[in-house]
C-alpha cells in the first residue's frame, strides 16, 4: 500500500489567476475546471497539470502510462477505466483526512461516443473533430481559487510515485514558473466559418426529427450542427477571451496532447456526487438576452411561461429520474427544482435539479453506463434517440455533448455536459450548436436558437486575432 497524506499551504499567485492559467495552458496534460462568473459563495476552479498517470482511449485502443512506463491495452474503454480507478484506490492508503472538493485524483475528459460502449450504436462517422474518446490523468496536486475569497489553496497528496515530495517543494517550484514572464502568444491565423450543415439542410434535419417523433418512435432528440474555421490561435488567449465573453458556472479546459484540446464555457452541470448524494442539472430552453433591460426581462418571462420548453424540461427530468433511479437506493430518487430560470453571458436557460443517493458498492464505469451520455443532450427515450442522431447529424461530435471530470479519491465527482465548447486541433478549431426537438418545434426557430448559441463562440473566436 502507498500511505499518502494531504498537505495543503496557502498559495497567494504572482500575477494573479490569469497568468496562472496562461502558464498552467502551456504545461502538458493540463486541465481546469472553471468557474468564470462573479463570485458566489462556494464558487472555486481547479487547475493541475504534469499528471502521474495518463489513460486515452480510441475506440477499443487504449494507453496507460505510469511514470516511465507505457502500455497498450485493447478492450472497452469504460471497463478498463473503472479497474484501473479501483486498482489506484485499492493501493493507496488515506493517511490523512480530505478536505471538502478536489484535492487530487482523476480528471479528464468522458466523450460523446463513449455511448457506442453503452448501448448497441453504430461506430462514429469518420468526419469531424478526432480526439480520445475517453483521456483522463491523475493529478496528486491541484491549485484552488476560491472566488469569493480570492484566497488560493495548494493540495498535495505525498506519496504519489512520480509526484512531488512535499506542498513546499511544489510551491517553489510553481512559484519560479508563474514568476517567468506570461508566454508570448502565437501568431494568429483564422479562416471563415465553414457550415458542416446549412441551413436548408438543417430546416430538413428537424422536420426529420419531427417525422419521427409524430409516428411515435421519440419523445425528443437533441440535434446538432458543426462549424469549423481552419488555422491557428494562441490558446491561451482563446481560453481568456471564452471566459469574458461567455462566462459560465461549469467551464474547463483539457490538453488531451497532440495539439488537442478542449475548451469550455459550460453553463451545464452533468453529474456530482458527494457523500453519496448523485445530482445532475439537465438543461432545456433558450432565449437571446435582451438588447436592454425590459426586453431581457420580457424574455426571460416568455421562457418561463413557455409550455413547449417546461413541457421539453420534464421530459428529459423522468429519463434523468430513470437513470439516477438505476443507480440510487430505492426510493430517493427526487426532484427539489423542476424549472429555475437562469441567466448567462449570452442566453436564459430553464434548469432542473434532480437528485438521488448512491447504493454502495458502485463503481464510477457502473454510474457511467446508467447515466451517460446525458438526457439533455440525447433525447427521450435516450437510446432510440441517439440512433437517430447517428442517422441524421453527417459528422461526429467528438468530446462535444460529453463531459469533462473530476474524480476524488473518496469518491466525490463533479462533471459539466460539454456544451459552448471550442475543439481545437493542428490547423484547425470547430464547435457545435443545438437544441431538443419537440413536436411543438419550429424549424426556423430552431434554426435561430443555434445562431444565438453560436454568438459567444464566434466572438471569442475573433477577440482571439
Amino acid at each position: 500500500m502507498l500511505p499518502l497524506r494531504l498537505q495543503t499551504l496557502d498559495f497567494p499567485l504572482p500575477g494573479g489567476w490569469q497568468q496562472a492559467l496562461a502558464h498552467g495552458l502551456a504545461q502538458p496534460h493540463a486541465c481546469i475546471l472553471d468557474t468564470a462568473l462573479q463570485a458566489e459563495p462556494g464558487d472555486q476552479s481547479v487547475i493541475a497539470f504534469a499528471p502521474a498517470m495518463w489513460f486515452s482511449a480510441t475506440g477499443q485502443s487504449v494507453t496507460f502510462q505510469r511514470a516511465r512506463h507505457g502500455s497498450r491495452l485493447e478492450g472497452d474503454p469504460i471497463d478498463l477505466f473503472a479497474c484501473v480507478v479501483r486498482h489506484a484506490q485499492e493501493e493507496m492508503s488515506l493517511r490523512s483526512p480530505l478536505k471538502p472538493g478536489f484535492c487530487g485524483g482523476w480528471m479528464g475528459l468522458w466523450g460523446y461516443d463513449l455511448r457506442c460502449f453503452i448501448e448497441r450504436l453504430p461506430w462514429p462517422k469518420p468526419q469531424g473533430p478526432l480526439f480520445p474518446d475517453l483521456a483522463a490523468g491523475f493529478y496528486p496536486w491541484c491549485l484552488r481559487l476560491d472566488h469569493a475569497t480570492e484566497r488560493c489553496e495548494l493540495r498535495l497528496l505525498t506519496g504519489v510515485p512520480g509526484g512531488p515530495g512535499s506542498v513546499h517543494e511544489l510551491a517553489e517550484e510553481l512559484t519560479r514558473l508563474f514568476q517567468r514572464p506570461a508566454p508570448a502568444s502565437a501568431a494568429c491565423r483564422l479562416g471563415p466559418p465553414c457550415l458542416h450543415t446549412g441551413r436548408d439542410a438543417w430546416l430538413e434535419q428537424v422536420r426529420e426529427v419531427k417525422r419521427h417523433i409524430f409516428e411515435g418512435d421519440i419523445y425528443q432528440a437533441n440535434l446538432t450542427r458543426m462549424i469549423s474555421r481552419e488555422g491557428e490561435l494562441d490558446t491561451s488567449t482563446l481560453y481568456a477571451a471564452l471566459r469574458r465573453l461567455n462566462a459560465a458556472p461549469f467551464g474547463g479546459y483539457l490538453d488531451c496532447g497532440l495539439g488537442r484540446r478542449v475548451l469550455s464555457s459550460s453553463p451545464e452541470q452533468f453529474l456530482t456526487l458527494a457523500d453519496g448524494l448523485l445530482e445532475t442539472r439537465p438543461i432545456k430552453g433558450t432565449r437571446a438576452r435582451g438588447a436592454d433591460a425590459a426586453q431581457d426581462a420580457a424574455l426571460k418571462a416568455e421562457l418561463l411561461s413557455s409550455e413547449k420548453d417546461r413541457a421539453e424540461l420534464t421530459m428529459i427530468v423522468d429519463l434523468e429520474r430513470n437513470d439516477l433511479g438505476r443507480i440510487s437506493e430505492p426510493g430517493s430518487v427526487r426532484v427539489p427544482k423542476l424549472a429555475a430560470c437562469h441567466s448567462y453571458a449570452r442566453v436564459h436557460h430553464l434548469e432542473a435539479t434532480v437528485q438521488g443517493r448512491l447504493r454502495a458498492g458502485l463503481d464510477i464505469g457502473q454510474i457511467l453506463r446508467a447515466t451517460f451520455p446525458g438526457g439533455s443532450i440525447s433525447g427521450a427515450p435516450k437510446k432510440r434517440a441517439l440512433e437517430v442522431i447517428h442517422e441524421l447529424e453527417p459528422v461526429r461530435r467528438g468530446p462535444y455533448t460529453g463531459s469533462l471530470f473530476a474524480l476524488g479519491l473518496d469518491g466525490s465527482l463533479t462533471s459539466n455536459i460539454l456544451i459552448r465548447t471550442l475543439l481545437q486541433e493542428p490547423g484547425r478549431v470547430s464547435y457545435h450548436v443545438g437544441g431538443g426537438i419537440t413536436a411543438e418545434s419550429d424549424p426556423q426557430a430552431e434554426w435561430d436558437e443555434t445562431l444565438a448559441k453560436a454568438d459567444a463562440l464566434e466572438r471569442a473566436l475573433e477577440a482571439s486575432c
